[in-house]
């Protein structure tokens, strides 16, 4: 890393609370002792500290300002000092860089159908700017011993449920869902996908599995019965003469 130098430096924020901007480092850097991240609203010369910390992987530096509040307008003036010597200005709007909160509280019932109903809940309370917004989601759900075999479905409207038909499931298996949501209005990412939830589709004979199992097995036992008239007519007829 020499001054001047900044690479894949990036905010994004959850439009309620907290506004997050990382940078890549090269390893062993210590982010709190190295960086400082001064950052003022563009309307206004009053400028705020944020303190960078190391994420897990320790090879991107991570600041998370929490703003008074948010409007759509508002724009954030960054600089970012590296060993006491500015070296990157940087200019985010909050609104154009929304990357929400993932759905919580994923739940998972059978239906009297046979069919499974997938629901889950907002992470918004109704006061923030995103509560109530037009929103998509998407939906994956896959066998839990085959994780690469993913299905994928759209929600192209409001919504707080899913059904899961049973027609896409294999029966015996073990599945795992999962939801992710991205608002229309502020675009600009995808939420992280939510907490798994795992349901258990049961191996349950059903009418149709009956009619298509009587229809060879009473096919087969037709054939039997013929075979064993036709082996008793021929012993008669021989027995005759």
């Amino acid at each position: 890393m020499t001054a001047g130098h900044i690479e894949e430096f990036a905010c994004f924020t959850d439009f309620d609370k907290e506004l997050v901007c990382h940078w890549k480092v090269p390893a062993q850097t210590n982010c709190s002792k190295e960086f400082l991240l001064y950052y003022s609203k563009e309307i206004s010369s009053v400028s705020n500290l944020c303190v960078p910390e190391n994420e897990k992987d320790s090879l991107q530096c991570t600041c998370t300002i929490y703003p008074d509040y948010f409007v759509s307008g508002l724009t954030y003036v960054l600089a970012l000092q590296f060993n006491g010597t500015d070296t990157w200005n940087y200019n985010v709007t909050p609104a154009l860089v929304v990357k929400p909160r993932a759905p919580k509280n994923l739940a998972i019932e059978k239906a009297e159908n046979g069919n499974f109903n997938l629901s889950w809940e907002e992470s918004y309370s109704p006061l923030s700017l995103l509560s109530g917004q037009p929103v998509i989601y998407e939906v994956k759900y896959w066998r839990k011993q085959h994780p690469a075999e993913v299905s994928v479905k759209a929600i192209n409207y409001q919504a707080k449920s899913f059904e899961i038909t049973a027609s896409s499931l294999r029966r015996g298996y073990d599945y795992v869902a999962s939801l992710r949501c991205n608002y229309t209005d502020y675009p600009a990412y995808w939420s992280e996908w939510s907490e798994e939830v795992e349901f258990h589709y049961d191996y349950q004979v059903t009418a149709e599995d009956i009619l298509q199992m009587a229809v060879p097995i009473s096919c087969i036992l037709i054939m039997a019965g013929a075979i064993v008239c036709y082996l008793c007519f021929t012993k008669y007829v021989s027995h005759c003469y």
